[in-house]
């Protein structure tokens, strides 16, 4: 790689790094005292709700006693009365009930209490290499909202996250859940669809009163760090106005980049309308819901415990319903792989959930990806795939990087005559540059005949990072000896009484990278800085690469040995030459 680009590389690092300590520094108190307050908040109106209860207790029971007839009318046959509002249940005597919703992919455990999904678990894909455990995509910690509740907050009853509903029915393809509140009756319909890894919920809103509301049906979905490596880069994410919104769950509600630098704070992420889906997303899975109607469908991402939990608030506004009317809003919940065929085949711009860069890299990405799963159909094995792959894109650069390395030969070759101006001109920097320039028009040297090259390989190496990075195909895909899973991180062993891991990649990678820095000359630099600057890039690099998945770490370590192999072919075609 060259020189100038890990320095660009070592650069960004560093003042993203100085960024987030004196951003800890500088907003961590003022987070901090925010979280105080809504958690004071939080505790005052569960008094005012638990003064609530205690005050409308002696009417309960009448309600039960008036709601018998209504029960049986619906025990019988009639689902709907016109005539009679919806009678409220006594929550006393509702039991909890908990079971699960099975398809062909999918085991969803359902919870009455809130009419919830507690639990998502998806077939053919495992928790690790060696053992067939099913991925839970739900790993909520105690006390944090579960995923698809309802608040249902503008009906006028408080918040209904918890309330236990009637189960009306449930078969192992399709659950209703009932609440009645007031004149308001509220039914949760979770469904089977033949789409993998998803399911159809239907929510219907009934006004069985005397005057009109404005009810709004409002999901969370909640996402939290934990230990799990599919979670380590856990993050909220909605696609709103055709355009995708990707936050890490840590940095939600903290600003961004230039409204922490400049002192100000964005606030979480918002958008008022327009929003196709929105939900949680992981590296190789999402788990989204899809609004029916974007245009009337909001979306904000909520922090609820600092750097630790988070939610996507999905708000679809419903129509006005006069009384006798009802509503329904069906939404498609996909919580599965980022497998390109199957969110290609789902729609709604699903495949949008796969992080492929900047729009301008993304079809590059998706090449590379697809470049990938072709050369694997022929090479079984997915670490010799990419071998392959990064053979083929140098052979197809090969033009643009010999004219790279013929230009840091030319340089490497002018060299003793630049430092023989240097040491004559070292007091004056003027003519130092005026005769080095002479130099270069009298032997045709141009110095920055290496920069257009570099540039133009630039986003091919960020097309190859995104792919390799976000390739599903990759997970738990094993290599070779230690290198079991191309996804994560190859250790070899552990380190006995510092429990810290020896991984040989990064350090041949950046062994690799020094041999290659060694190469290239130090032209307009001082000696001294430059050795220091030919070991700490690499070193850099090993830092950052440490924690890199293998496979990605395998193609930055072959491109490095076979731009070392290029390098002196060049040289000896070059020296050569004149001969």
């Amino acid at each position: 790689m060259d020189r100038n680009l890990i320095l660009a590389f070592a650069l960004s690092m560093a003042v993203f790094s100085g960024w987030l300590a004196w951003q800890e520094q500088i907003r961590g108190p003022e987070r901090r005292a925010a979280a105080e307050r809504a958690e004071a908040a939080r505790e005052a109106e569960t008094l005012r709700e638990e003064f609530a209860e205690e005050r409308e207790a002696p009417l309960r029971e009448q309600v039960r006693i008036e709601s018998e007839t209504a029960n049986e009318a619906r025990d019988t046959g009639s689902r709907r009365s016109w005539d009679k509002p919806a009678a409220e249940e006594d929550p006393s005597s509702v039991d909890p009930w908990n079971d699960t919703l099975e398809t062909e992919h999918v085991t969803a455990d359902l919870s009455n209490r809130g009419g919830v999904v507690t639990g998502w678990r998806i077939r053919n894909y495992f928790e690790t290499p060696r053992e067939e455990v099913d991925v839970e995509l739900i790993d909520l910690p105690r006390g944090a909202p579960a995923t698809l509740t309802t608040p249902f907050e503008s009906l006028g009853y408080g918040d209904l996250s918890e309330a236990l509903y009637t189960v009306e029915s449930a078969t192992p393809s399709e659950v209703v859940f009932v609440l009645r509140r007031g004149d308001v009756e509220i039914r949760k319909t979770y469904r089977a669809v033949d789409a993998r890894y998803a399911l159809e919920l239907e929510v219907e809103i009934v006004n069985r009163g005397s005057a009109s509301i404005e009810p709004e049906v409002t999901f969370l979905v909640p996402a939290a760090l934990n230990s799990r490596p599919d979670f380590k880069e856990v993050s909220l994410l909605a696609l709103a106005n055709d355009e995708v919104e990707r936050e890490l769950v840590p940095s939600v509600g903290g600003g961004g980049f230039f409204g922490g630098l400049f002192g100000g704070d964005e606030g979480p992420y918002a958008a008022g309308s327009g929003v196709q889906w929105a939900g949680m997303d992981l590296r190789y899975f999402a788990s989204v819901v899809v609004s029916p109607e974007p245009d009337d469908t909001a979306v904000e991402f909520v922090p609820l415990e600092e750097g630790k939990l988070a939610a996507a608030r999905l708000t679809t506004r419903a129509p006005r319903l006069a009384p006798g009317e009802e509503s329904r809003h069906a939404y498609l919940v996909f919580m599965g792989p980022k497998e390109p065929a199957l969110l290609k085949e789902l729609g709604h711009q699903l495949n949008r959930t796969i992080s492929q860069g900047w729009s301008w890299v993304a079809p590059l990405t998706a090449f590379f990806g697809w470049a990938l799963q072709m050369v694997q159909r022929v090479v079984p094995n997915y670490g010799l795939a990419i071998i392959v792959l990064t053979i083929l894109v140098r052979i197809a650069t090969w033009p643009i990087m010999a004219r790279q390395m013929k230009s840091a030969e030319r340089m490497r070759e002018l060299m003793p005559q630049i430092k023989v101006l240097q040491e004559k001109y070292k007091d004056d920097r003027q003519k130092q540059s005026e005769e080095t320039f002479k130099l270069y028009r009298e032997t045709g040297v141009n110095p920055l005949g290496g920069c257009l090259p570099m540039v133009l390989q630039l986003p091919v190496f960020i097309g190859l990072f995104y792919a390799l990075q976000s390739s599903i195909d990759l997970r738990h895909a094993a290599f070779m000896l230690w290198i079991n899973d191309l996804s994560a991180p190859a250790t070899l062993f552990m380190i006995p009484g510092m429990d810290f891991p020896v991984r040989i990649l990064p350090i041949l990678m950046a062994a690799s990278m020094y041999g290659q820095q060694k190469m290239m000359p130090q032209t307009g630099m001082d000696p001294a800085q430059a050795r220091m600057m030919l070991i700490m890039m690499p070193g850099m690099m090993l830092v950052i690469s440490y924690t890199f998945p293998s496979g990605l770490v395998l193609y930055w370590l072959v491109s490095n040995l076979l731009g070392i192999g290029h390098q002196l072919w060049v040289r000896r075609k070059m020296q050569a030459a004149p001969a």
